[in-house]
């Protein structure tokens, strides 16, 4: 497990105020016969907007919304969006009479200001592009102010005392007796081909870091102190890959990627999970770019014997700054991750990073944290066809629903969620592990024009 690089922004945070942005995005292009309901319950007093009765709405909403092929999002504010395809109005209007029922204390419900507005719900018909338009706005705001609530609650946290040698012995105790299966997260990365058709590319293994503070070290700041985590991360590669090997999915990954430190590649422990999947798939290994240069001689030596064993090397932890400032070809790796960011379309920034990216096979780039479908675009306009990060976890998702049979009982949010643990409840909650497993073929978006900073 590498350390996270210093002064990132750290995981992608996935609120459903950015799965709505996703989904709104999504549709731009097949809006034909969708619907869009906003349900304003922020709006209500206090008094009666409780959990309890947020809830029940929302699970009055989920037959109608699985019915029509839709989705559904509970905002962190208490109002409710779902998205409907060809629904049929009436349907619609019985079930926000309802849900004004539910609510009907509150005078929001029944209240008009003399504008002809409704402020208990919005209404966009989405293949009208003003609508649209409208609709979009409203979910890009939600999603702003979601990111900030969210930043204002960890700068609000009490700051944990980094974790000291004193504690590590300890702490090396602790990790060695755990099971960390339940904390290993994966992620699929995708290749789109000229055709426009996206296949699963590899599939990434990682530690949710949140969840090992919670676990192991609750009152400690695990990434406090950088040269003792890696101390703590290369006995938790070695659980990590012990885990991986017993791992029992309905089918394997064609490829495993895996964030390793650098002495890990030599170790029994990576030995075996070489033979045990020898045969049946690929391994790529990830290396943070910032270990590479605290331990040039070691990877140059690690990279040669993954080398002749067939595996990948990836150089992980690129972005705009290290793509300008640092000859990365001097690596001579298989694939560089270059982290999406939206400044990457803007004016000079797009411009230095297109002249950066220009030095470089583009069949050996991957764009990650992709968080729509603008980060897509940029990639394909750039002769890149490697991505990874929240958008294709949707698209994923979305395309399996599309072809499972338990579709019905599911929302696209928990789907996705389902895809990113490999045991555990939520897992056992699917109604089909072989499609949350397989590896469907997809359709990318297209590039379009060149966007900022073309060359």
């Amino acid at each position: 497990m590498n350390m996270p690089v210093p002064g990132a922004d750290g995981p992608e945070i996935v609120t459903q105020e950015s799965l709505l942005l996703g989904a709104a995005e999504r549709i731009a292009r097949i809006r034909d016969g969708r619907v869009a309901v906003h349900l304003h319950l922020s709006r209500l007093k206090p008094q009666n907007r409780q959990d309890g009765q947020i809830r029940i709405a929302y699970r009055m909403l989920e037959p109608m919304v699985n019915a029509y092929r839709g989705q559904i999002f509970l905002l962190g504010t208490s109002d409710i969006v779902f998205l409907l395809k060809d629904p049929n109005a009436t349907d619609v209007e019985n079930m926000v009479y309802k849900l004004r029922a539910l609510f009907s204390k509150d005078p929001l419900t029944f209240r008009d200001e003399g504008d002809g507005r409704d402020n208990f719900c919005s209404w966009y018909e989405l293949s009208d592009s003003g609508d649209y338009e409208a609709f979009l706005a409203v979910a890009r705001e939600a999603t702003d102010e979601a990111r900030k609530r969210t930043r204002g609650k960890v700068a609000a946290r009490p700051e944990l005392p980094p974790l000291d040698s004193k504690g590590l012995d300890d702490l090396l105790t602790r990790l060695a007796k755990m099971n960390v299966t339940g904390l290993i997260r994966r992620q699929s990365s995708m290749i789109v081909g000229k055709d426009a058709k996206a296949l699963v590319y590899f599939q990434e293994f990682f530690v949710a870091m949140a969840e090992l503070q919670k676990a192991l070290a609750p009152n400690v700041n695990l990434l406090g102190n950088r040269w003792l985590f890696q101390h703590l991360s290369q006995t938790l590669d070695l659980k990590v890959l012990g885990a991986l090997g017993e791992m029992t999915l309905r089918a394997k990954p064609k490829i495993y990627s895996l964030n390793l430190n650098i002495t890990t590649i030599g170790s029994k422990a990576f030995e075996a999970f070489e033979a045990g999947i020898a045969g049946q798939a690929e391994i790529s290994v990830e290396l943070q770019v910032l270990d590479i240069l605290a331990d040039s001689r070691g990877f140059f030596a690690a990279r040669q014997r993954l080398r002749d064993k067939g595996h990948m090397v990836v150089v992980d932890g690129l972005n705009e700054l290290t793509m300008q400032f640092m000859d990365i070809s001097q690596f001579d790796a298989d694939l560089y991750k270059v982290t999406w960011s939206p400044d990457m379309m803007e004016g000079e920034h797009g411009a230095a990073m297109a002249e950066a990216i220009a030095t470089i096979d583009t069949d050996k780039i991957l764009l990650a944290r992709c968080d729509s479908e603008a980060a897509i675009g940029w990639g394909l306009n750039r002769g890149i066809a490697r991505f990874q990060g929240r958008y294709v976890d949707s698209m994923l998702s979305a395309y399996t629903m599309q072809s499972c049979d338990k579709a019905g009982a599911c929302t696209l949010a928990q789907c996705t969620g389902r895809h990113a643990v490999i045991s555990g409840p939520l897992r056992d909650e699917c109604g089909n592990n072989d499609m949350l497993d397989s590896s469907p073929v997809m359709m990318a978006p297209r590039a379009r024009g060149q966007q900022g900073g073309a060359s």
